[in-house]
């Protein structure tokens, strides 16, 4: 439903039916939210504790400690429907756990350090009328929970996106843009990183967005190979990245170019080591962001060598989602290890350098890491990622995570998954409204964490967007063609479709007023005003304003 009422609101750009649909269907009053204390619930390898201050209630649960370690919370829901799920809870560090709806595996829980008892937002959930389970389990564990809210809520508005922070964009990265917005919440873009043209043989179709890496640009590049049989040196290596950039986007015809960057630490670590990782270098960015330091000429020089392959794509007007320093808050790479103050202050220096001081108008600014404390802000970013690795053949559509991403921009930025090893299932992220914008499969965990059954499916699917697709949509309107399908338009009496369709007709609020299977709808009865007719031919869903 999810999904008809964004269309609707496409068609007749009435921002207040959503909120109209939902006061009439979903009546509770005023959002009264529904509390259940954790320690009431049915506690396995947890236990009840009370030794810190600040909880609800007669104490917390304490003990996430070993696998299988969980608590099983039953909570009364007076009215089915999508509720707004919080817990309060403290915990030392970021932390994430598994969570169970009504038995059903639901994602990962992020949960953030804490000072003391504090509540967090994990998702929008339907819940049904009556009794309802809550299951968190053990993963990362050591975390308290006190209790656990729900709140009646509403549907994710794919349609407040705003325009990129580069307000002097090139006009190419402009359409770009246009495209990734004209698509958000109504289509899924495929990508895929490493293992491209691999994959292009298991799906039979070409992903959209391809993702690169620009880790062998800088003189700390531990790979180098020297000119003596004793292997590896350290050194800037051209290693064709940027030439196979140019080359795939000028024959693929309407790809999207995505770039991360795995930043070699400038000094601190050992030749054929991946000295980006903490424990692997030495280097100090709470140094790196200090200009007194020479660690912070290092990365200028740095920052500086990668700004030569982007003028290059520049100078042939080639756009790019430009992902630097992801995955700040697990603290495995260097740029992380500092804290977060520490990474947003570099975030600040590569942005300023390369869009003030070396005039870069292509670039479309991608930030991956879920925490809040590391966020950057909507001034800073364009798209919110996530990297999502929830275990082999695990397609959910982490619903918990899109949900807190999509909070913590305040729905006025694109949320992505910008890595993944499984792919999730595409009609589940329309289903659970968490509708990313796109995926791109990490290298060749796209064949060994996903069937290939499951891969056909997802390159098959009506929903997902593939390089064959056309360049540029304008979401639901019709093309002329589509449009002759059914005529006439305005209508009166009837409604001629050209094939047998399964067709719906939906009204201004988003309630069905007629349905059926031909290819004639008569529709006498039905009042003047404007009407959605949605027809679904078997391999494709089609919606037409009337």
């Amino acid at each position: 439903m999810g999904y008809i009422l964004r269309m609707i609101k496409k068609v007749f750009n009435m921002k207040n039916i959503l909120l109209i649909f939902l006061f009439v269907s979903f009546v509770i009053g005023k959002s009264q939210s529904i509390i259940k204390e954790a320690e009431t619930g049915v506690l396995t390898g947890t236990f009840v504790n009370n030794f810190v201050a600040g909880f609800s209630g007669s104490g917390y649960v304490d003990g996430f400690d070993n696998d299988g370690d969980n608590v099983l919370i039953t909570i009364a829901v007076p009215t089915a429907g999508l509720y707004k799920l919080e817990m309060t809870y403290a915990s030392t560090s970021h932390k994430e756990n598994h969570l169970y709806i009504n038995g059903v595996y639901s994602g990962e829980l992020i949960m953030n350090q804490t000072s003391g008892f504090e509540k967090g937002f994990f998702g929008n959930f339907d819940f049904i009328s009556g009794q309802n389970t809550i299951v968190v389990d053990k993963s990362w564990g050591w975390i308290l929970l006190d209790n656990i809210i729900l709140t009646p809520t509403s549907f994710h508005d794919y349609d407040k996106i705003v325009d990129l922070i580069d307000l002097s964009a090139s006009q190419k990265t402009q359409d770009v843009w246009t495209y990734l917005k004209a698509n958000y919440g109504d289509k899924v873009i495929s990508g895929q990183n490493a293992y491209y043209t691999q994959l292009e043989a298991v799906a039979g179709k070409s992903p959209k967005v391809r993702s690169f890496d620009f880790q062998s640009y800088t003189q700390g590049y531990p790979y180098k190979w020297s000119n003596q049989i004793s292997g590896h040196i350290f050194g800037w290596h051209d290693d064709g990245t940027t030439d196979e950039i140019i080359n795939w986007y000028n024959s693929s015809g309407c790809g999207i170019v995505a770039i991360q960057w795995h930043w070699h630490s400038p000094t601190g670590g050992s030749v054929s080591t991946n000295t980006f990782r903490t424990h692997l270098t030495t280097f100090d960015i709470t140094k790196a962001v200090n200009p007194q330091e020479l660690e912070y000429a290092m990365i200028i020089e740095d920052i500086d060598s990668i700004a030569t392959q982007l003028k290059r794509l520049q100078a042939l007007n080639i756009p790019v989602l430009w992902r630097p320093l992801h995955e700040a808050g697990g603290g495995w790479f260097w740029w992380g290890a500092g804290g977060a103050q520490a990474a947003l202050e570099m975030w600040d220096i590569i942005q300023d350098r390369l869009m003030n001081y070396h005039q870069l108008d292509n670039l479309i600014w991608v930030w991956s890491t879920p925490e809040p404390s590391w966020f950057p802000g909507n001034d800073k970013i364009d798209i919110i990622g996530y990297d999502s690795y929830p275990g082999s053949f695990n397609y959910i559509p982490q619903k918990s995570v899109f949900d807190q991403l999509y909070e913590m921009v305040a729905g006025e930025k694109i949320v992505a998954m910008t890595e993944n090893g499984p792919i999730p299932n595409i009609d589940e992220l329309f289903t659970e409204d968490a509708v990313w914008s796109y995926f791109s499969s990490w290298d060749d965990l796209v064949v060994s964490q996903n069937t290939t059954a499951h891969i056909l499916d997802v390159y098959n699917n009506s929903n997902v967007l593939t390089l064959s697709d056309p360049c540029i949509t304008t979401g639901i309107e019709a093309t002329e063609q589509e449009r002759s399908l059914a005529y006439p338009n305005p209508f009166v009496d009837v409604i001629y479709l050209k094939e047998k369709s399964n067709w719906k007709i939906y009204n201004s609020l988003g309630l069905v007023v007629k349905r059926g299977i031909s290819s004639e709808i008569q529709t006498g009865n039905l009042a003047s005003g404007l009407y959605i007719l949605e027809m679904d031919s078997g391999d494709r869903l089609r919606m037409n304003k009337f």
